[in-house]
């Protein structure tokens, strides 16, 4: 039906400007409580490109390409940095272990991801790794 790509520099600033593109895209489609699981998924997973692909660095880019089909939105986060093991992705658990003392540093936001989407998929190809979201329209 339509495809939209953003690219953003890989600023920590920037992903607001990104929520917002896709919370607005989504709006038509979707409820408020899953425009917010959409856009927070978008969230984690250009911060983890921030964070682990590129190690923080800001002199990258980030892309991000919203498709919506007629029954699904396809959400592309892609970057050219450290490829992700996709053995992360096999960890069906979704259970939180909130420990106040010692709390939990990472794999969270991996959890919050299949938690509010439908599929996740990731793939390295041309150099570039690919994280995608699917999530259906009811």
């Amino acid at each position: 039906m339509g495809k939209i790509d953003l690219v953003i520099e890989s600023h920590y600033h920037n992903i607001d400007l990104i929520g917002a593109c896709v919370e607005s895209l989504s709006s038509e489609y979707f409820s408020d409580q899953q425009c917010f699981q959409i856009k927070l998924s978008v969230y984690e997973a250009v911060t983890n490109c921030i964070k682990h692909s590129y190690k923080g660095s800001s002199e990258h880019k980030v892309y991000v390409s919203y498709q919506i089909e007629t029954d699904r939105i396809i959400l592309d986060i892609a970057d050219c940095g450290i490829a992700m093991n996709p053995q992360l992705l096999q960890d069906t658990s979704t259970h939180f272990n909130i420990d106040q003392v010692n709390p939990q540093e990472g794999g969270m936001g991996l959890k919050i991801i299949k938690l509010s989407m439908d599929e996740i998929s990731y793939h390295t190809k041309n150099d570039m790794n690919h994280f995608t979201l699917v999530k259906y329209i009811k």
